[in-house]
């Protein structure tokens, strides 16, 4: 299997390189909006455009390199994926941000799990405050809860050091996700991106664009020729900007989920069944309220199909069960035709069986994109497609690296 390719126009930023301050009112697109609009309005006063176009600017530079802190390099994380956030779901000035997001419940937690002695231990809603948005608040805190102290995968989604220093909001990832009977309306998630090139491509059509707003407020201060020059050039900045929007809107995000059994790469996606392993950098997004993700990914591969035990438990031993047979742990039971099943000579995964599982899911991916495998995946006698007894070759004699040895 070859080394997938992926696209990135973001850079995460260190904490201490961060411009835009956790104190300062974050950008919003009812601002960016209203900036655009503005700056359509410049084909009657142009000269709005020499402050709109470097407000806009600012946006997209905030935006692809001062959003993301960055909490520590690439990572993997293997999940099961719930929701998925096509661009086409998008409003508004975000439409331009056409990243492609998935959603992992981490392995091995299932849908809306809580941890024990919920909900006895939450407390009652202060005076006064609504009661209704009080425990909803708390049950989502429990829901993250549970799945950020697990000593497995947690740390991802839990509030790093790094950005508790300040006020950075941090609330953690939810969205709504399908089981196998029922949907449920919050769930903790581990957020992970497949990058557009949106934001990155209408940022270039304002650096063309910027010149030629210059040029057009210029011109049409001077009467009648420059009048004809300005109708001209506002006609030229009308068509870049046009241009610049469509272009941005139509370079959306595509997950690409290799098969590490076939080797085959698919662009479908299967909520509630597929799981998936993500490598990728592990980014704060500053954005919005806050939370933890994978951004952008950069492998994505299929680990196995989700199987579901009763009330929507994941059934997340069939997942891990050949890694523990390996191991010597488990032993597999192959007795009944068609069914998989293990004995558990060891007893349930522990914390440190299901980090070695990833890391070996991990290791593997590294392994077989590396260049070092490519260069031999591309060897005359590794290239036979029936059998190598029929199809291939022999490989090439090894050099003498001393031909005409001296005695």
């Amino acid at each position: 299997m070859a080394a997938m390719s992926y696209t990135q126009y973001t850079k995460c930023v260190p904490i201490g390189a961060k411009k835009y301050p956790a104190w300062a009112p974050k950008p919003t697109s009812v601002l960016v909006v209203s900036s655009i609009a503005v700056l359509i309005a410049t084909l009657i006063v142009p000269y709005l455009a020499l402050i709109e176009i470097p407000l806009l600017i600012t946006y997209c530079l905030w935006w692809l390199y001062d959003r993301l802190i960055c909490l520590g390099g690439d990572v993997c994380a293997i999940g099961l994926l719930g929701v998925v956030e096509p661009p086409s779901e998008k409003k508004d000035f975000d439409k331009f941000d056409t990243d492609l997001s998935i959603n992992l419940v981490l392995a091995p937690h299932s849908i809306q799990e809580l941890p024990p002695g919920y909900p006895a231990s939450v407390p009652p809603p202060p005076s006064g405050a609504n009661a209704k948005e009080h425990y909803e608040k708390e049950f989502r805190k429990a829901l993250h809860r549970q799945i950020a102290d697990d000593g497995i995968q947690g740390h991802l989604i839990k509030e790093q050091a790094v950005t508790s220093t300040e006020k950075w909001g941090f609330e953690g990832y939810f969205n709504k996700v399908g089981g196998s009977s029922v949907l449920y309306h919050h769930q903790a998630y581990l957020h992970c991106e497949f990058e557009g090139g949106g934001m990155y491509k209408l940022l270039q059509a304002l650096y063309v664009l910027a010149p030629v707003a210059t040029a057009l407020a210029i011109v049409c201060s001077i009467p009648v020729l420059g009048w004809i020059a300005c109708a001209i050039l506002a006609a030229v900045a009308a068509t870049i900007a046009i241009a610049g929007v469509i272009n941005a809107l139509n370079d959306t995000g595509s997950p690409t989920v290799v098969d590490p059994k076939t080797g085959a790469t698919t662009d479908q996606l299967h909520p509630g069944r597929d799981i998936l392993l993500v490598q990728g950098t592990w980014v704060y997004d500053s954005a919005h309220e806050g939370w933890n993700e994978v951004h952008p990914i950069k492998v994505c591969q299929l680990v196995g199909t989700a199987t579901y035990l009763a009330d929507d438990k994941v059934d997340w031993d069939s997942a891990i069960g050949d890694f523990m047979v390996a191991a010597g742990r488990w032993r597999a039971d192959l007795s009944t035709p068609g069914v998989r099943a293990y004995h558990k000579d060891s007893g349930a995964p522990t914390p440190q069986d299901w980090q070695d599982w990833v890391r070996a899911w991990c290791d593997g991916m590294k392994s077989a994109g590396s260049d070092l495998t490519v260069d031999h995946q591309g060897r005359p006698e590794n290239t036979w497609r029936t059998h190598p007894v029929i199809d291939g070759c022999e490989p090439a004699p090894a050099l003498d690296p001393n031909p005409n040895p001296i005695h």
